[in-house]
C-alpha cells in the first residue's frame, strides 16, 4: 500500500467522522512533524521510515475515533435529556418513567435538544422514553402545547383516544376526563393516528377524536358550523346521506383537507360524491385524472400536496431508510 493510498483513506476516514465533533487541536502540531520526518523532533531531510508512519496514522485514525465517540455519546446523552420547570422556576431533571400531576399550577418541560412542552393546570403525564432518536410522553388528562423543530417522528403523544405524532411542529393537545382528544395544530403539521386510521393535520386545522371511536377527521378552525355539525355526526357514526350532502354544501375551497381525508373513510356513491366535490373545489394536479385517483394512494398523495395549507408527505422508504439510520445511530 502506498504512502498516498495511505493518505486518502486516512482523509476518507476522517471526512466520515460527524462534523459537530471536532479533534483535539494539540493533537496535531506532532503528528504533522512525524508525518514529515518519521518520528517526533526529527529534523534531517531522509525519508520517512514507512511502517512508522504507517502506525502513526493509525494511531492518530483511533485517537480521532475515540474522541469523536466519546462526544458522540455525549451529544446523545444530552439530546435525551429532558429537564422540567415547575411554576416557581426550580428546574430539576424528568426520568423516564416519571409521572407528573400539575394540580392548579403548570410546568415546562425541555425535550432533550428539540423543543420545549408546556403542561397546563389539570393535567397528568408520564415520560415513556427519552433517547436521541425517539420522545415519547403519554398524557392521559390536561392540556400540553408542544413546539418541537426535528425531523419528522421524533417527539410522540400517547393519549386514551390514539397517538400523536409530531412532523415538525407546534400544537396543543387536549385531553378530557374521559380520554376524548382534541388536537389543534398551529405550525407545521401532525399525524393522529389509532388502530391503523391517520389523520394528517396541517396548520391552522384541528381533529376531535373519542375514545373508543375512530380518529377525527381534520377541519379548519374556521369552518362553518354547519361543516362542524355534519362532521361530528360523521366521526361519530351517523353516514347518512343528508350528513354527507350537509358536508359538501358546506365546504370551501379552505376546506379541501377535510374533504381528501373523507374521500378514503366513504364507500360507494358517497365516495364519489365526495371526490367530485373535491375537484370542483380544488383541480387535481397533472397526472391525477378520472376515477382512477380513488384506488390509487400514489394519486391521493400527489393530489395532498395541490391542497391549501399542506406539505409534502415524505415517501415511504425515505420514512423507511430514517428510521433505520435512527435505528443505527440512536
Amino acid at each position: 500500500m502506498t504512502n498516498a493510498h495511505d493518505d486518502f483513506e486516512l482523509k476518507r476516514a476522517m471526512d466520515a467522522l460527524p462534523r459537530e465533533i471536532e479533534p483535539p487541536e494539540d493533537l496535531w502540531p506532532g503528528i504533522r512533524a512525524y508525518l514529515r520526518t518519521g518520528a517526533p523532533g526529527h529534523r534531517g531531510t531522509g525519508a520517512p521510515r514507512p511502517w512508522g508512519i504507517q502506525r502513526l496514522r493509525i494511531a492518530a485514525l483511533l485517537t480521532l475515533l475515540t474522541v469523536s465517540a466519546g462526544a458522540l455519546t455525549l451529544t446523545r446523552r444530552t439530546a435525551g435529556q429532558w429537564h422540567l420547570a415547575d411554576a416557581s422556576g426550580a428546574a430539576r431533571r424528568f426520568a423516564v418513567g416519571e409521572e407528573l400531576a400539575t394540580g392548579t399550577g403548570s410546568a415546562r418541560f425541555t425535550v432533550g435538544t428539540i423543543g420545549e412542552v408546556d403542561a397546563g393546570a389539570g393535567t397528568h403525564i408520564q415520560l415513556l422514553a427519552a433517547t436521541w432518536s425517539e420522545h415519547r410522553l403519554g398524557l392521559t388528562r390536561g392540556t400540553i402545547h408542544a413546539r418541537i423543530n426535528a425531523p419528522p417522528r421524533l417527539f410522540i403523544v400517547e393519549t386514551p383516544s390514539g397517538t400523536a405524532v409530531d412532523l415538525g411542529c407546534e400544537y396543543t393537545l387536549d385531553v378530557d376526563s374521559l380520554g376524548n382528544s382534541t388536537l389543534t395544530v398551529t405550525a407545521g403539521w401532525v399525524s393522529f393516528v389509532d388502530h391503523g386510521r391517520e389523520s394528517l393535520i396541517p396548520a391552522g386545522m384541528r381533529a376531535v377524536t373519542r375514545r373508543g371511536g375512530k380518529v377525527g377527521t381534520p377541519f379548519m378552525g374556521d369552518a362553518p358550523d354547519s361543516l362542524r355539525a355534519a362532521l361530528t355526526a360523521f366521526d361519530t357514526g351517523d353516514h347518512g346521506d343528508a350528513v354527507i350532502a350537509a358536508l359538501l354544501r358546506s365546504a370551501r375551497t379552505r376546506d379541501a383537507v377535510t374533504l381528501w381525508h373523507l374521500v378514503n373513510r366513504t364507500a360507494g356513491e358517497q365516495r364519489r360524491r365526495v371526490f367530485q366535490r373535491l375537484i370542483q373545489l380544488v383541480p387535481p394536479p397533472d397526472g391525477v385524472t378520472g376515477d382512477a385517483v380513488l384506488d390509487n394512494g400514489r394519486m391521493m398523495t400527489l393530489y395532498w400536496t395541490r391542497l391549501p395549507g399542506t406539505l409534502p408527505i415524505v415517501p415511504a422508504w425515505q420514512e423507511k431508510l430514517w428510521r433505520l439510520w435512527l435505528r443505527v445511530v440512536g
